[in-house]
């Protein structure tokens, strides 16, 4: 038992000596690939086109080598010719080599090497005689389209392959005679045959083995980097809902209930609730906005808009200032973007009955008066979205309100979402929803809405932003 547990802890100290020889090896060869990496990469340059030419350079430098050996092993039998050839390709390699780190022309070098690769060796097997009299050296082209496949992508190393298949199939059919008198020893033919598909195979294993490893980090630094995207979309997320109003106002006859939901993280759509006088006074202003497109650009733009409304709302009484002034001041910030905001902006005076709004671009908001059960639309006169033309104008217009009126503010997400057949919600849907529901509350309202349109929608991911909110003027007390 005791010779058995020596033989086999020897034979683990064998496997952990040729394994730690085999990871000594790989740190040299990742060692060699980085210096390739930078010694032939620009500034400008992406991970990927740098690894791409460090596995370039290494495999023109290996096959530098193996040309200088074979050239030399050839010469030294007698085969003057055989030995040009394999030295002539380190020659005009080595070069192109030195040529490519001063010019750095990528595309020329990455050409040349994968031509020298896929003809010499088969130039080479006819000067010895074809397939089995040279040891299969021509194996040795198979670099060129696996190569390309690196260095150049899966479609264009296509022709590389089937230029490299036409040379083997010659190669099989092929039975000339040497270029010169003198032949490969039988031994040495054996023993090129062992070398030369060991030696590919060695190279291919090392360029796969490291380019998996490199995929591998560059996978974990994606990840982590999506990580710190989410991360700071989360954060955006949280930012940007605590810029919403957190409770619906209370105002004496009005009942008024608003919500968004973003398709993303975080959205272009915005609604908010203004003091307008004193809570008293029964008056507020309501604001919905739409920014062109969602996620991060737009929910900063939205939040630009939120703080200069509120910020110039304390300073004009009339509206429709209110709107021009925020216009010319976001229009400065985002000319040349091509980004622009729809928005509504209203004011709802209770005591009076009445209401004032401005609308830049948005959808008119629909007025239901169950009295006539008819609709109406608080338009906009055709006015453009805010960010177009600093000297853009804005019109205000008002009405009067009677109890039992119902008001949907909303932004087109809602209306023009789609089923998983193509088919919109639609504003008849919800017209035969708010008639339904006149008699509820603005949040009950609102929440059939919503709903209606969760059904509608069915497991189909939202395209856009939405945002709804309802007034609904209560009876006088």
């Amino acid at each position: 038992m005791a010779f058995v547990n020596n033989k086999t802890d020897n034979n683990f100290s064998a496997t952990g000596e040729f394994i730690s020889g085999l990871e000594k090896l790989q740190n040299v060869f990742e060692y060699w690939m980085d210096r390739f990496a930078k010694a032939g990469s620009l500034p400008s340059d992406s991970e990927e086109l740098r690894l791409r030419k460090a596995f370039l350079i290494f495999l023109a430098g290996t096959c530098i080598l193996a040309g200088i050996l074979w050239g030399m092993a050839y010469l030294a039998l007698g085969l003057s010719v055989s030995g040009a050839i394999p030295l002539s390709y380190s020659i005009i390699s080595g070069i192109s080599l030195l040529y490519f780190f001063k010019t750095k022309q990528y595309n020329f070098f990455c050409r040349g090497q994968l031509a020298l690769i896929l003809v010499l060796p088969f130039i080479l097997q006819l000067s010895l005689g074809g397939f089995s009299a040279s040891g299969g050296v021509i194996i040795w082209s198979i670099l060129s389209p696996l190569g390309a496949v690196m260095f150049a992508g899966p479609m264009r190393a296509a022709p590389w392959f089937l230029i490299y298949m036409l040379l083997m199939v010659v190669s099989g059919f092929w039975g000339g005679q040497a270029w010169q008198q003198n032949q490969l020893p039988p031994a040495f033919i054996v023993s090129s045959f062992v070398m030369n598909i060991g030696g590919v195979s060695a190279i291919v294993f090392f360029l796969l083995k490291y380019f998996v490893h490199a995929r591998e980090q560059a996978m974990a630094a994606l990840d982590r980097e999506h990580q710190r995207v989410r991360q700071s979309l989360s954060l955006a997320m949280e930012v940007q809902q605590n810029l919403l109003p957190k409770t619906n106002p209370k105002i004496a006859g009005l009942d008024i209930a608003g919500k968004s939901i973003y398709c993303d993280e975080t959205g272009g759509d915005y609604y908010d609730f203004l003091e307008v006088g004193q809570p008293a006074d029964g008056k507020i202003g309501i604001v919905v906005g739409d920014v062109s497109d969602h996620g991060i650009p737009s929910a900063l733009l939205m939040s630009t808009v939120r703080a200069l409304i509120r910020q110039r709302c304390s300073s004009f009484g009339q509206i429709d200032r209110v709107v021009s002034d925020v216009n010319r001041q976001l229009a400065a910030d985002v000319q040349d973007s091509g980004r622009f905001m729809t928005l509504f902006y209203t004011e709802v005076d209770r005591p009076n009955k009445t209401i004032r709004w401005v609308s830049a671009g948005h959808e008119p908001a629909l007025v239901y008066d169950p009295a006539t059960d008819a609709f109406s639309d608080l338009d906009g006169s055709s006015s453009l979205p805010l960010g177009v033309f600093e000297d853009a104008d804005y019109t205000e217009s008002h009405r009067q309100l009677s109890p039992g009126q119902v008001i949907l503010i909303a932004t087109d997400g809602i209306w023009e979402a789609r089923n998983p057949d193509g088919k919109m919600f639609g504003k008849d849907r919800i017209y035969q929803i708010v008639r339904q529901n006149a008699a509820a509350s603005a949040a009950d309202i609102q929440n059939a809405v919503l709903e209606a349109l969760r059904s509608f929608q069915k497991d189909t991911r939202l395209e856009d932003d939405l945002t709804l909110v309802v007034i609904k003027i209560t009876a006088d007390h």
